[in-house]
């Protein structure tokens, strides 16, 4: 592409260049270092924080400006403040890009309007529907498309960059991130992530101080920490040495002569560039440096300097420039004049006096469009306006962009802006109707908080109908769901369910329940908000909406704890609304009924569900369908055994996710994820995964707090490094306040007695019955069993053995995956040894070790063979114990799985099955099973000669002639 040198920087930021960058050699260097690994091929990000005026756009200009000089493409753009434009500082990137690019628009060429973009082939999005230069390039249709547009929009611009620097090293910089709406910095993390094995520099500048820093963007740019190659600097201010550079350059004096006037600037500005600069510009107005020796007070805030250079602008000048101020952080002289009551001439004469102020500059050449020199300049224009003639230069501004219909898409952000503000003028219908024109646009682009905002705005305009409010409301609240923000859309439909209108409550009410379920939350309002809707509608039964309710209203008495009513609720929707035929109504009723327990008995049918739910999610497109039928679609696979059900769910589940870009569904995949390492007994990944989905949860940092507890408990215990807290557990801790069934599993870790039995009884005095379906009592049921075993109390015993019998031939597993304890017969065999049932011991310990086998955790099957030999040795079988004893070695060391090791540190020394490796081993359990080689070679995933060969080898080992002596061989040495 030997046309990239050709692509300018914008003149603007060409202009920021003209003056000498003082200091920050420190943040050059460290710069230098990080392109060179860029040259390399490792994508880098470097974040430049500071507070306003700190000097992060002059460094990011500087380094911009010394690759281009080096022959390096530069793509650079600053988010501006009244912008509105989903994506805008990514858009003016592609729009320069564009425009400067002949890739396939050589004027000269015949083919300049057929020919097919390079730089377009192979898209997922048509960049050209959010770039109008890139539009004027010729593409090829959209392929590989993920079926969800944010996604490929991402997607499209990650893959248009990473072509780009193929070609060459390539450089990004985005100026005022602080501006950035949120879909932005999105698009920002996802091309960061996309680009780590690429040869691109990604550049953010920030403010990290109030009245501008965004606890938002702080917590999105703290997750991009997880990649590599991402860099911080925060800028401090210049020290007396870079100021001394500065004031011997602007003041023509030596450096040593610099020293003593720097020293005062220093203590007076703290050393920030631009209150330097101000600071500068008035001493020299009051005679140059020996103005400094003056006692009166020199301008110390940013307003009061820009107020110095105000003060002498003519008063046509000074309007010219508070409107100029309104428009935005850059203008039209076109827009500006249309505007302005004061004609084109003086208009462009009154621009031209601002320019020489210092307050405005150009942007392009000839000069059309302009821009303030610094956007503190405008913020204090704005904030010296008066409320009223702020409303008036708002109006002005709003009458010269509005065409009514042919008013373009692009200008419904600004105008919406602008009619807002200029709303108690008589403008609340202008103001209403772009705001919810801007909605919808943002909506379309996939900006889902920035349609929320604008919906809320419009709804919040005075003297605004019901109808209208509610409709506004609405609008607001689906796309704060859609961004995951339940908290804020819960609050929009409880104030809802107080309008008038019986079918607004009802809509309201399942509103309510929608965003109440995602994390978790049980209480009976959004019952009881359902049942008084329901029943204030009076709608027939086979009305679509009813139907949809009364799903809506299963769910919540499910979460409610009244799962006696939740269950035959929910079948009788889904029945109804299989009667309708009404697809979307059908899907709605699976995805409430799957939440009605996950109890084993029920498996079968929730993975009938998870299916058709599946199928119906795949043909309409719908990702929360698809990640619902996952998460219980596993969930069920994993309580019946089923290990290649439950892979294909969590496949599904990640798929989903991805597409859908939605928090919670991206947490539940995560969670999914966690437990399979956690499973396989990758216990380091299992942590981390854990990490993140409590990062992710911060929807709802409250709910995800417990959840994530429990997963680092059941890392740290079998690790072993609940020991660090042992000597801070007595045993007598009182109860209040606290999760009984961690605190028992605790002291049953601890061997403390006294307190595993008192709290063991107290959890099995409550309603134990009325807390079987929540989704924690699997990980109450486990840790029950582990302490009634141990203590060998018989009555707990009975208690929690009846509870278990539901889960024979089953696995122990807690929802969203949160906890997974493999075969729920290890707890009933543990339970059986206890009680002197020998022979149901043994019986139940191979039932578990075969379930644990299918489900491929060595995490359970080392757990069960050490159970099962510890059982054995207390017996006075050393033999059968040690056998046992050396498998679970063999499968806990590798992982570091100390809880396993320590309870085996009193078997006998290890005994060798003659020989035989552990993949020898392998194939002997299978043989003994009856498999052929054929069978053995798919189960282990090696060829049916490879099996074979390992079979010739294991007859060879044990002294056996056949097939059948070999498997009875494994039976008797309990292989098997």
């Amino acid at each position: 592409m030997e046309w990239w040198p050709s692509i300018p920087l914008p003149r603007r930021f060409q202009v920021a260049r003209r003056s000498r960058l003082v200091g920050r050699r420190h943040e050059l260097t460290e710069f230098e270092h990080i392109w060179s690994r860029v040259e390399e091929g490792d994508g880098q990000v470097v974040l430049v924080g500071g507070e306003p005026g700190a000097g992060k756009t002059r460094l990011a200009v500087e380094v911009a400006g010394a690759l281009h000089d080096h022959g390096v493409p530069v793509l650079i753009a600053a988010a501006g403040k009244d912008a509105g434009v989903p994506y805008q500082p990514v858009v003016e990137i592609l729009d320069h890009l564009f425009e400067h690019s002949p890739c396939c628009r050589d004027e000269h060429s015949p083919e300049r309007d057929t020919k097919d973009c390079p730089l377009l082939a192979g898209m997922p999005y048509d960049i050209g529907q959010i770039s109008g230069q890139a539009a004027r390039h010729r593409s090829l249709a959209v392929t590989d498309t993920s079926g969800d547009i944010r996604r490929d929009l991402f997607d499209a611009v990650a893959m248009l960059l990473r072509r780009l620097a193929e070609e060459r090293p390539l450089a990004v910089v985005l100026d005022d991130l602080q501006w950035a709406t949120l879909p932005t910095i999105a698009l920002l993390k996802h091309v960061a992530g996309a680009s780590v094995d690429s040869r691109l520099l990604l550049v953010a500048t920030f403010r990290t101080t109030a009245p501008d820093h965004s606890a938002a963007l702080s917590e999105q740019l703290a997750d991009l920490h997880r990649l590599d190659g991402v860099h911080r600097l925060d800028l401090e201010g210049l020290d007396t040495t870079a100021i001394a550079e500065f004031v011997s350059e602007h003041a023509g004096i030596s450096t040593a002569a610099a020293r003593l006037p720097a020293s005062i600037l220093r203590d007076r500005t703290a050393g920030n560039p631009f209150f330097l600069r101000e600071m500068w510009t008035d001493v020299q107005r009051r005679g140059g440096v020996a103005a400094l020796r003056d006692s009166r007070s020199v301008p110390v805030s940013i307003s009061e300097s820009i107020a110095v250079r105000l003060a002498g602008l003519q008063p046509e000048v000074l309007e010219t420039v508070q409107l100029a101020a309104v428009l935005g952080e850059s203008f039209d002289v076109t827009a500006l004049v249309r505007a302005g009551v004061i004609g084109h001439v003086r208009s462009v004469e009154a621009v031209d006096s601002a320019v020489s102020a210092g307050l405005l500059e150009a942007r392009d050449e000839p000069p059309s469009c302009y821009g303030f020199v610094h956007s503190l300049t405008r913020q204090v224009m704005l904030d010296r306006l008066p409320a009223a003639q702020l409303q008036v230069l708002h109006a002005h501004a709003a009458q010269a962009f509005d065409r009514g219909p042919a008013t373009a898409p692009d200008l419904y952000p600004r105008l919406a802006h602008h009619y807002l503000c200029a709303q108690p003028l008589g403008y609340r219908e202008q103001a209403y109707r772009y705001a919810c024109l801007a909605a919808r646009q943002a909506a379309h682009s996939l900006a889902y908080e920035d349609a929320a905002g604008w919906f809320e705005r419009a709804a919040g305009l005075p003297a605004t109908g019901a109808d209208e409010v509610a409709q506004s409301l609405f609008g607001a609240a689906q796309n704060y769901v859609r961004a995951s923000e339940f908290a804020r859309a819960r609050d929009i439909y409880d104030r809802l369910t107080g309008m008038p209108d019986p079918l607004t409550r009802l809509q309201a009410a399942m509103g309510f329940e929608e965003t109440n379920w995602r994390p978790g939350s049980i209480d009976f309002r959004a019952a009881e908000l359902l049942s008084a809707a329901i029943a204030d509608c009076d709608l027939p039964e086979d009305d679509v909406r009813l139907v949809r309710a009364t799903g809506s209203l299963a769910r919540a008495l499910a979460f409610a704890g009244q799962h006696d009513r939740a269950e035959p609720l929910g079948e009788h929707a889904v029945s109804l609304a299989r009667r309708t035929g009404d697809r979307t109504t059908i899907m709605h009723t699976l995805r409430t009924g799957l939440w009605h327990g996950l109890r084993p008995d029920a498996a079968g049918r929730q993975m009938e569900r998870a299916e058709e739910l599946s199928a119906l999610g795949r043909e309409a497109g719908d990702q929360e369908s698809l990640c619902e039928a996952a998460h219980f679609g596993a969930l069920a696979s994993y309580l019946a055994g089923r290990p290649a059900d439950l892979e294909k769910y969590t496949r599904q589940a990640q798929a989903a996710a991805a597409s859908g870009r939605q928090p919670f569904m991206d947490y539940t995949a995560t969670c999914m994820l966690q437990n399979r390492a956690y499973r396989r007994g990758d216990f380091e990944e299992a942590q981390r995964l854990a990490d993140t989905a409590l990062r992710i949860g911060e929807f709802d940092s409250d709910a995800m707090d417990g959840p994530h507890s429990v997963q680092l408990f059941m890392i740290r215990r079998e690790t072993g490094r609940l020991e660090a807290v042992r000597h801070l557990v007595t045993g007598s801790e009182s109860h209040t306040g606290r999760w009984l069934p961690g605190l028992l599993a605790l002291y049953t870790e601890f061997n403390l007695t006294d307190g595993m039995r008192r709290t063991l009884h107290t959890l099995l005095e409550r309603d134990v019955e009325s807390s079987v379906a929540d989704a924690r009592f699997p990980i109450e049921l486990a840790f029950m069993a582990d302490a009634a075993a141990d203590l060998v109390d018989f009555e707990a015993m009975n208690t929690v053995r009846l509870l278990l019998a539901r889960y024979s031939g089953s696995n122990i597993v807690a929802g969203q995956f949160v906890a997974a304890f493999g075969s729920a017969d290890r707890y009933l065999a543990r339970i059986a040894e206890a009680t002197g049932d020998q022979v149901a011991a043994d019986g139940l310990f191979a039932s578990a070790l075969s379930m644990d086998r299918r489900m491929g955790s060595d995490v359970h099957i080392a757990e069960t063979l050490a159970r099962h030999a510890v059982a054995l040795q207390r017996r006075g079988d050393q033999t059968g114990a040690a056998q046992l004893a050396e498998e679970a070695r063999t499968l806990a060391g590798p992982i570091k799985q100390l809880r396993v090791l320590h309870r085996l540190e009193a078997m006998p020394a290890r005994v060798t099955h003659d020989g035989l490796t552990r993949r020898e081993l392998d194939v002997v359990r299978l043989l003994a099973a009856g498999l052929s080689n054929r069978e053995i070679g798919s189960q282990l995933f090696i060829s049916a000669n490879t099996a074979a060969n390992h079979v010739r080898s294991i007859l060879t080992k044990t002294g056996t002639t056949n097939r059948t002596q070999a498997a009875r061989y494994a039976t008797d040495h309990h292989i098997v």
